[in-house]
């Protein structure tokens, strides 16, 4: 089992929380990448768990870079979850474009976690 988890995300403040949280699951290895190409480069070069995906980054929009990472041999089957304050309309495009299901923001602590033990468990 791949105890690797990259979220790419863009928000310091966002990073430090999930950091924050991942402190009770020292297991998990955590990668962050703060735009979207750099989050594709990553996700290719470390192939983790388990991808955490902001829709909205600096260079890139959620659905692009699960187009990218779908059309990656080595990311294809990876799990992303979107992390976004958007609309469920926006969600449920994001959901038909790849990712396995989404988490709206400000997230729930104890959701995150689920989310974190089903992917990564």
């Amino acid at each position: 089992m791949n105890h690797s988890l990259l979220y790419i995300e863009d928000e310091e403040s966002n990073i430090c929380l999930v950091e924050a949280m991942l402190r009770r699951r020292p297991q998990i290895e955590l990668h962050v990448a703060m735009n979207g190409r750099d989050g594709v480069r990553a996700a290719i070069d470390k192939q983790p768990g388990l991808i955490l995906l902001d829709n909205h980054l600096p260079d890139a929009t959620g659905r692009e870079i699960l187009q990218e990472l779908a059309s990656a041999s080595a990311t294809a089957a990876v799990p992303v979850v979107i992390f976004s304050a958007d609309s469920d309309e926006a969600i449920d495009e994001l959901l038909a474009s790849g990712a396995a299901e989404s988490v709206a923001k400000p997230f729930n602590i104890g959701q995150f976690i689920g989310i974190i033990d089903r992917y990564l468990a």
